[in-house]
């Protein structure tokens, strides 16, 4: 297996490998826990204009997302997973938009190859969707301001298992723990975000996008 962490806001070109988007803070912990809390999909937008003529067109559909950190004015959610933690989503649609995630998600839909939407949340379930291919891209998300170290601690650690090294998944959480993305998030009166995004393994599926919507794979 060849397996490349590559910088997904640098990068102007991908391939065809298979490809995993990592925004740990927040985009790719938020969307799996959306679905564990049950929504039926997610359909990622491009811009707040976007999402609210989608909306207008769709009035059952929720509306999620933040910019620069922002919840979005007159959305039903922001993008936190310590809120999602704890609200029913049973059998919705929502529409979500970030600054970072779905940028860099918008750029590699263009190009062949799977996408897994990957963190903590679903980590086993991602590696073991994806052990067995030939080449992954590990996507970091990164932020508009600078590195994302948070992103690079866990990249590291999937390129690492999947390699074959067993790795201590609670070292990796620690290292987050310790990141300048935490004190960011600290700083933004954010910090519930912290340990919410390091439940390890708390949904069972991988996540992946398909056909312009974010769903959970469920094998038969």
């Amino acid at each position: 297996m060849n397996v490349n962490i590559i910088d997904g806001r640098k990068e102007k070109k991908f391939d065809d490998s298979t490809k995993v988007l990592i925004d740990i803070f927040r985009a790719t912990t938020t969307i799996p826990l959306m679905i564990y809390r049950g929504a039926s999909s997610i359909i990622p937008v491009r811009t707040v204009t976007e999402t609210r003529k989608m909306k207008s067109k769709n009035p059952d559909y929720l509306t999620s997302g933040e910019r620069y950190g922002i919840r979005i004015p007159g959305f039903n959610y922001g993008n936190s997973p310590s809120v999602i933690m704890g609200t029913d989503l049973s059998g919705k649609t929502l529409l979500f938009t970030s600054t970072n995630g779905i940028k860099v998600l918008f750029k590699i839909v263009e190009y062949p190859g799977d996408i897994y939407i990957s963190s903590f949340i679903n980590f086993t379930a991602t590696y073991n969707a994806v052990k067995d291919m030939e080449r992954v891209s590990i996507i970091v998300s990164n932020r508009p301001d600078g590195i994302s170290d948070e992103d690079y601690i866990y990249a590291n650690m999937l390129k690492s298992k999947l390699e074959g090294n067993d790795v201590n998944v609670q070292d990796y959480c620690n290292q987050i723990r310790e990141s300048h993305g935490s004190k960011r998030l600290k700083i933004m009166g954010a910090g519930a975000d912290i340990e919410s995004s390091l439940q390890v393994d708390l949904y069972k599926n991988p996540v992946i996008y398909s056909n312009g919507k974010i769903m959970p794979l469920v094998k038969n």
